[in-house]
């Protein structure tokens, strides 16, 4: 005998408790939460630091390692390499930059 699937109490909706998925933030909108951490910490973020906004927790971090990978692989396009450029002093792919905050 095969088994049935259970049919959603309530077909189109999320289970009451589970929160809807937030839309996606643009890449500008991070380049603005990492402006943020620079001004809050006066440091880059390491590779696991997070920082709180609004009550989400973002992994900024992880973000910046990830978009220093794809400029260093061509996969960054060139406005949004610019856009996280004019945060730094310098080269903003070396582990060491330096914010342009703490100029």
């Amino acid at each position: 005998m095969g088994h049935r699937q259970r049919r959603p109490a309530h077909p189109g909706r999320a289970p009451p408790h589970k929160q809807p998925p937030r839309p996606r933030r643009t890449f500008a909108q991070t380049v603005q939460l990492l402006e943020l951490f620079l001004h809050r910490e006066g440091r880059i973020p390491a590779a696991r630091e997070t920082i709180r906004v609004d009550g989400d927790t973002v992994k900024i971090g992880a973000w910046l390692a990830k978009a220093r990978h794809r400029h260093r692989s061509g996969q960054l396009p060139e406005a949004d390499a610019r856009l996280v450029a004019a945060l730094f002093d310098g080269d903003w792919t070396a582990e060491d930059a330096v914010p342009a905050v703490l100029l």
